[in-house]
């Protein structure tokens, strides 16, 4: 079998506890394994390349992300609470699968054009959070979800891939108030066919198609349907990935009907450990909006050893509002990992958000270092999958390598590689990437696939999510007025 030997300017190693970073490291793989890292492989390579301004990274793992939903990223720069959402009439209506919006080649174009990006970026593994039901009332029946498993199996990335369910449905009513419509037996049909679906997808595409069990949030749930949810991703040994404490509608929904913090009220359930991963968790008891004045939900958190998804776009972008603070979080002993949610899913430009963000927040500059960044979008986010193949360069762990350009003008002289890439760089420095030791990404452009196809129907996608959007509004706007752009 062929042994591949890359030769870098430098290697991030992992040493067991840190990153440890060597000048002109090399790693050698061979099939999807990596048999060597470190200073000088004194083996025999079939093919070696060397390039002394690669920067050779593992794969990054975005822990928390949404595919398929991007076309609507341009939804900025808007009034709070000007977001797309539907009315109670078409919520109280709507069946348990939604009549979908786009066409099954539409919906494939707008998953392959989130995959390419992601992975043209860094991303060589995603969680994708909620299957297509992060905007449910748009359409997100389940063979869409299987689609994507078969666009990850043709492109070569990884991927973990759920099918979303809730029991509440939350819309505006007619002055603009959040409400929720609830319906119990939806959600119990919505957890038997996220089982399904997890089990039949589970360990497809030699392994690089995982499944985990999605429960959307926890104020769309009762505790009966949260407790069916544990019971069957432990007897299956499926993890969980659910939204906890991203907003303080949530928090304030939660405490009426639980007396509890959503965190609290999970805990309570038993609903917290290494295998459960807490979308965003921002609003925990001691974030300023909440009160400020208890530290308990980082504790349990902490004393579960649940994981924490940070995605700061998402909560800068549409909230003004951030972790705080992520090296809090980290001193409490929480795992981190870092996700991009929603477009664009460029985990570098994420990294240097959260390191920044972070910073902001604490108050300091010394706090997260690029470091602490980068151990969360690596083995941070390995490890809340409860992966120690992936996120690391080190015999064993599978062939899953970033290689980053770090020769741009905008970097400067480097002296530190973590810091520059953390610091200045972008997902466009991305050069070649492998998975399973497999080369899927070349000169920045991936290899299985023709990017200018989903590219180029990306815009009439968009077109046809905002129009059915804005047909499904509570107050009748259109879609511009919803956009903020008339």
């Amino acid at each position: 079998m062929t042994i591949t030997l890359l030769r870098g300017g430098w290697l991030a190693g992992w040493d067991g506890s840190r990153h440890q970073i060597l000048e002109r490291g090399e790693i050698a793989f061979q099939g999807d394994e990596i048999i060597y890292a470190g200073p000088q492989f004194n083996g025999r390579a079939d093919e070696i390349i060397d390039e002394p301004e690669w920067f050779i990274c593992p794969g990054f793992i975005t822990l928390h992300g949404h595919v398929g939903v991007d076309p609507l990223a341009p939804f900025v720069d808007v009034p709070r609470g000007g977001q797309f959402a539907p009315g109670p009439d078409f919520v109280e209506n709507a069946p348990v699968s939604m009549w979908p919006t786009l066409t099954p080649e539409e919906q494939q174009l707008s998953g392959e054009f989130c995959l390419v990006q992601m992975l043209r970026t860094g991303t060589t593994t995603v969680v994708d959070a909620h299957g297509y039901g992060a905007v449910w009332w748009l359409g997100n029946p389940p063979t869409d979800e299987a689609a994507l498993a078969e666009t990850v199996g043709q492109i070569g990335n990884r991927a973990y891939l759920a099918l979303g369910f809730r029991s509440a449905r939350s819309y505006k009513d007619e002055q603009g108030r959040s409400r929720q419509h609830w319906d119990e037996e939806m959600g119990k049909a919505g957890l038997r066919e996220g089982l399904r679906f997890a089990l039949e997808h589970r360990g497809r595409f030699d392994g690089r198609v995982q499944t985990l069990l999605t429960p959307h949030a926890v104020e769309k749930f009762t505790p009966e349907l949260l407790m069916m949810t544990l019971n069957e991703a432990r007897g299956a040994g499926l993890p969980i990935e659910i939204h906890v404490s991203q907003s303080l509608f949530e928090v304030q929904a939660v405490r009426e009907r639980h007396g509890d913090t959503p965190v609290g009220f999970l805990d309570s359930l038993g609903f917290l450990g290494p295998d459960i991963i807490l979308g965003h968790c921002v609003f925990v008891d001691d974030h300023p909006a909440v009160s400020g004045d208890s530290d308990r939900d980082l504790k349990l958190i902490a004393d579960a050893g649940s994981s924490v998804a940070h995605a700061p776009l998402a909560f800068a972008r549409r909230d003004a509002e951030a972790l705080h603070t992520l090296p809090r979080y980290l001193d409490y002993g929480i795992n981190v990992g870092i996700g991009c949610d929603i477009w664009p899913g460029d985990i570098i430009s994420e990294m240097r958000l959260a390191w920044l963000m972070g910073k902001h927040t604490s108050g300091t500059v010394e706090r997260p270092t690029c470091r602490e960044v980068f151990h969360a979008a690596t083995v941070g986010s390995a490890d809340a999958l409860q992966r120690d193949d992936l996120g690391r360069l080190a015999p064993g762990a599978k062939a899953d390598i970033v290689c980053v350009d770090l020769s741009g003008y905008h970097f400067g002289p480097v002296l530190d590689p973590v810091r520059a890439l953390v610091s200045f760089g972008t997902g466009q420095d991305v050069d070649t990437i492998y998975v399973d030791g497999r080369p899927i990404v070349s000169g920045g452009k991936v290899l299985n696939t023709d990017e200018e196809k989903p590219r180029a129907a990306a815009p009439g996608i968009m077109r046809k999510l905002h129009q059915a959007a804005a047909e499904r509004d509570p107050v009748g706007r259109t879609a511009e007025s919803i956009l903020g752009t008339s």
